[in-house]
């Protein structure tokens, strides 16, 4: 019985993750989110959960969710969400990583990390690290135009 009750709670929090997924619009590709960022010039944004992780359920709830956030990231990212232990093989092997949730900043042009966040941050921590990631960005792009 109680494995019954395991299976459906796991169950149950593979569909939730799913359904805020498909509400945010985050890309569930690495390669074409990655693609995309290309294209229009944006780093992107992976956020890296488990279907297991409650601490990952209310990030997605409370913080992506939220609609200056969500503003934000559509505005300055492409963004992206993988479930590390189901998608394991989707994204580089350098992203796995044990502490979830982690967002990555990544510069799609080149596809190196240049800043992260750790663990649920509540929405105004949130949105103050998107502003240091877009600050950082800007000043990767301009140092590499400078070097050209």
């Amino acid at each position: 019985m109680r494995i019954f009750f395991l299976l459906l709670t796991l169950t149950l929090a593979l569909n939730a993750t799913q359904d805020i997924v498909k509400s945010l619009g985050y890309y569930t590709n690495y390669a074409q989110a990655v693609a995309l960022a290309k294209k229009e010039h944006k780093p992107l944004m992976l956020v890296v959960v488990t279907s297991y992780c409650p601490w990952c359920r209310k990030f997605e709830r409370k913080t992506l969710a939220h609609q200056e956030v969500q503003k934000r990231v559509s505005q300055h990212y492409v963004a992206v969400i993988v479930d590390r232990n189901k998608d394991s093989g989707s994204f580089p092997q350098r992203f796995q990583t044990p502490r979830i949730p982690t967002v990555f900043f990544i510069d799609a042009k080149s596809t190196k990390e240049y800043w992260e966040t750790m663990g649920y941050l509540n929405k105004t921590d949130f949105l103050d690290a998107l502003i240091e990631a877009e600050k950082m960005f800007k000043k990767r792009r301009k140092t590499a135009n400078n070097g050209k």
